[in-house]
């Protein structure tokens, strides 16, 4: 079994690549090019070549793990990329265009995929983190997640079934995970929600219900009911998540008022700034002059 003694100096992402060195290695000396099942949650994928792959949507939740090369997502506009080590996460039914880039060292692009087909419900009544105001897949590694992450995959890779000790692993991983604003995708997550997050991605875009709609695979009718069930408006919606992400440019100093009310979707800074004030309890200006304190 694969040591977890941290080895010093190692950052946490390098650590991460130890530990699954061992499940890398088989799958490059078993396997070609592809989307392979080492277990029934647990997978890895490989390419040789530069590739570009449209709407690729996942069928479960999944947490990934580059080993090898780059990978870029995209939703509209906004994009990530993530290098050997990083983790990312991939919510159910939501589509993504990706680039994966094998390493100039190997000429390999390869990583590891979990499934995450059932969460705990000891772990789903926990406090949860919000979710991102922006896209956002990436997971932040801490010592805690890297071992937890190494164990999972370990006893994953051990059984062709999720067995108890698998299962145990798994749930570690996703009580740490439960904290981070970017894995909100892997638990339930309301209808409302799951708009707001497309809205984030592309605030810029004319959003209509159809074309929201559309993205989750509801008509527009539909979607307008089903938000009703849940006690909001697509109206609603919107405006709280480009409320939200102007709240986070001024907090990360990005832009000034006016970008942030543009953001917000207000013509008037005087409009914006009293909407903002009672949804955050403080002025537009107060926050941006903390930035700069």
């Amino acid at each position: 079994m694969t040591s977890l003694i941290e080895i010093p100096g190692q950052t946490h992402a390098q650590r991460l690549l130890h530990l699954l060195k061992p499940l890398a290695m088989a799958s490059r000396n078993a396997r070609g090019p592809g989307l392979h099942s080492h277990a029934s949650q647990l997978f890895s994928y490989c390419c040789v070549e530069r590739e570009r792959l449209a709407s690729v949507v996942s069928e479960t939740s999944r947490i990934g793990i580059v080993l090898s090369g780059e990978k870029e997502f995209w939703l509209g506009d906004a994009g990530q990329r993530f290098v050997a080590g990083d983790v990312f996460v991939l919510p159910k039914g939501q589509a993504f265009d990706a680039v994966n880039i094998p390493s100039e060292a190997n000429g390999l692009y390869e990583s590891l995929l979990v499934d995450v087909t059932e969460v705990p419900r000891w772990v789903m009544e926990m406090r949860g983190a919000r979710a991102p105001s922006g896209f956002d897949l990436r997971v932040p590694l801490g010592g805690e997640l890297v071992d937890a992450l190494g164990h999972a995959a370990i006893s994953l890779s051990a059984s062709d079934h999720a067995d108890a000790l698998a299962g145990h692993r798994l749930a570690e991983v996703l009580m740490l995970l439960r904290k981070v604003p970017a894995a909100a995708c892997l638990f339930e997550q309301s209808l409302a929600e799951r708009a707001a997050w497309l809205v984030a991605a592309a605030p810029s875009k004319r959003w209509t219900a159809a074309g929201i709609g559309r993205e989750l695979g509801l008509g527009a009718s539909t979607l307008r009911r089903k938000l009703g069930e849940e006690g909001t408006s697509l109206r609603q919606v919107l405006a709280a998540a480009r409320m939200r992400l102007a709240h986070d440019i001024l907090v990360r100093g990005e832009g000034n008022i006016s970008d942030a009310a543009g953001i917000a979707g207000y013509a008037s800074r005087s409009h914006f700034a009293r909407r903002f004030a009672s949804v955050y309890g403080t002025t537009p200006a107060a926050v941006r002059l903390g930035q700069r304190a």
